[in-house]
């Protein structure tokens, strides 16, 4: 790794792959039950490292911005752009009583940015409790709930601190993959009493192998460069670089869609 640690860049590149990777699958007919058998499951595993890596950003970006209204507005609209292409790819058809509150990942930055800002923008204190319960309201709806608003959260708060924002995305991580075995597990069985047939549970073994690679971001996001004080400060993103990442949500899952629909 460069001394000068991972750019942005890099880390956006890093979680658009891996993305990619996780949402391929879906393509196929059937996807439902190929998505948790090898090697299809590891191509979901490997697309957790997307997530943690731009919640990451998006308390970067706001502490960052020089604009946090136009910022906020950018959100907003690829956040509606990607929402049918999100509904008829992966919620299985057109909006309808079921799913038309699923939304996509970019609704879950949105809400997540919408709550820095109530936190350090509103100074008026019934007004900023409104605002940050409204916030947490929202998150439940969105693409990884509250685990993605949680993310963004403790980011913002140990913001000052790698070591902080490392061992606190840690702990939200843990937390939720402990919350997510217990979903599946019988009700009355804990959840360490199961490690000891991870060979034979499948399901506890796929957990195990997604919590694993959800805290493979934290490696890359410790060598961000912003943790380096004697770093070059990263130059103004070009176009590209700004608006890549909001392009490519909605255009590929549209892709992705037409090839399910037309080719297969």
């Amino acid at each position: 790794m460069e001394k000068q640690g991972l750019s942005t860049n890099t880390l956006k590149i890093i979680a658009i792959v891996a993305m990619v990777c996780d949402h391929a699958p879906y393509i196929m007919q059937g996807w439902q039950e190929l998505y948790y058998v090898y090697p299809w499951f590891l191509l979901h595993a490997f697309g957790r490292l997307t997530a943690p890596i731009f919640f990451f950003l998006i308390a970067l970006g706001y502490r960052r911005t020089s604009n946090a209204n136009r910022y906020t507005i950018r959100l907003i609209i690829f956040a509606c752009l990607s929402y049918l292409p999100y509904i008829m790819y992966f919620k299985g058809g057109l909006p309808n009583s079921h799913n038309f509150l699923e939304l996509n990942v970019i609704f879950t930055m949105l809400v997540g940015l919408l709550l820095l800002r109530s936190i350090h923008e509103i100074r008026n204190i019934a007004l900023k409790i409104v605002c940050i319960v409204l916030c947490l309201i929202g998150g439940y709806w969105c693409d990884f709930g509250l685990y993605g608003i949680a993310l963004i959260l403790v980011c913002d708060v140990a913001r000052d601190s790698r070591r902080g924002t490392i061992l606190a995305m840690g702990a939200v991580i843990m937390a939720y993959f402990y919350v997510s075995v217990g979903r599946v597990l019988p009700r009355d069985s804990g959840i360490f009493d199961n490690f000891s047939q991870i060979g034979s549970n499948p399901i506890v073994f796929n957990y195990l192998v997604v919590m694993l690679f959800q805290f493979l971001p934290l490696l890359f996001i410790a060598f961000h460069t912003s943790w380096y004080k004697g770093a070059k400060a990263e130059k103004k993103p070009s176009f590209l670089a700004k608006w890549g990442f909001y392009i490519f949500y909605p255009a590929h899952i549209t892709v992705f869609l037409i090839i399910r629909t037309f080719l297969i």
